[in-house]
């Protein structure tokens, strides 16, 4: 397509090319650096002759479109339904899942925290078979929602509610079960916008600081193995009075390092106990761990903007969009919205 053809004079980067391509471009550049992306594009289309540039204007300009964030705060899955005997729809499997994390990408300014949000939903969660023998079954997630954001998190979290509010309204009834650790943004955004939110303390981060505290009263591996594994379990048992005792009894006479660990500890359990009820939480079926979240970070952020010797400005933006995008499932909504741009009913 010549690029004075009238249908590109609507597109404001002025690449003259079709929108199905456009939609490959923005696919392999969501995945690799542009340059990457862009020879193995060509791999694939022998025919296609496009360079890192045009890939990164691409990017940038659907990335920053105020119909990508549309696209981004719309559930890209529904939940599983069923009708009654009596004729009423009803939700099965009625838990959506909401999780929040941050991680660090180097920029112009220094290292700054990329926040990401992840929702699915119970029936999403299924057990992955394995061909090689004596691997235990894992747990994989078919579907989920993303949303990577680098910026203060109250920016976030304005971007972030509309997404959450969204799924909310597809099914009123639904029980919404939050994880994260213990940070302290998080539980006052939660609790202050979702009320009625089952909010859990990330079961391995509790554990984690407990294992941290062993290190510095224990010599021997055997011994502090045998302590953690008896506190993991009265943990489970929501034994928080029974795990503090334990840590008050390991702090009493010793150092003054190993004093402040405790009382450090101590304070976090107090003042998570109120999201600490695991026994509660395990016997009605909800996650306790926040490995979804952690590895999203990763999956939608890290693996594309945490490459050696790259450094982001507020760029980053329009890229994690377009991550987020294909990583939430919502393809065929960004092709209908290069659609849209093109003034095309249907992809070329």
């Amino acid at each position: 397509m010549s690029k004075f053809h009238p249908y590109i004079e609507h597109m404001k980067h002025g690449i003259g090319i079709s929108p199905m391509l456009q939609s490959h471009m923005l696919e392999f550049a969501n995945d690799q650096p542009f340059e990457r992306a862009m020879a193995l594009l060509e791999t694939a289309l022998p025919a296609v002759s496009v360079g890192s540039s045009q890939s990164q204007r691409l990017t940038q300009y659907f990335g920053n479109l105020p119909a990508a964030e549309e696209i981004l705060s719309s559930p890209g899955f529904d939940f599983e339904r069923e009708v009654s005997d009596h004729g009423e729809e009803q939700v099965l499997n009625n838990v959506l899942y909401v999780q929040v994390d941050g991680g660090h990408l180097r920029t112009d300014e220094g290292y700054r925290e990329t926040k990401v949000g992840r929702i699915f939903a119970a029936h999403h969660l299924i057990k992955k078979s394995s061909d090689n023998e004596g691997v235990n079954r894992r747990m994989e997630l078919a579907s989920s929602d993303y949303l990577a954001h680098l910026g203060h998190y109250a920016e976030f979290t304005a971007r972030f509610d509309p997404l959450i509010r969204a799924h909310l309204r597809q099914a009123p009834n639904i029980k919404m079960v939050a994880i994260s650790d213990g940070a302290e943004w998080i539980a006052k955004w939660l609790l202050a916008e979702y009320p009625a939110v089952i909010f859990i303390l990330d079961f391995y981060h509790a554990l984690e600081h407990l294992a941290d505290f062993a290190t510095l009263v224990f010599t021997s591996d055997t011994n502090r193995s045998d302590w953690i594994e008896c506190r993991r379990k009265e943990l489970l048992a929501g034994q928080i009075d029974q795990v503090i005792a334990a840590i008050r009894e390991k702090m009493a006479g010793r150092r003054q390092a190993i004093v402040d660990k405790a009382e450090l500890l101590i304070a976090y359990y107090e003042k998570n106990r109120y999201r600490m009820k695991y026994d509660e939480y395990r016997a009605a079926g909800y996650c306790i761990g926040s490995g979804a979240i952690e590895s999203a970070i990763s999956t939608v952020v890290q693996q594309r903007c945490k490459l050696v010797g790259q450094r982001w400005t507020q760029r980053v933006t329009a890229v994690l969009n377009i991550r987020a995008i294909f990583k939430s499932g919502k393809r065929d909504k960004l092709r209908m919205m290069i659609n849209q741009q093109m003034g095309y009913a249907k992809a070329a």
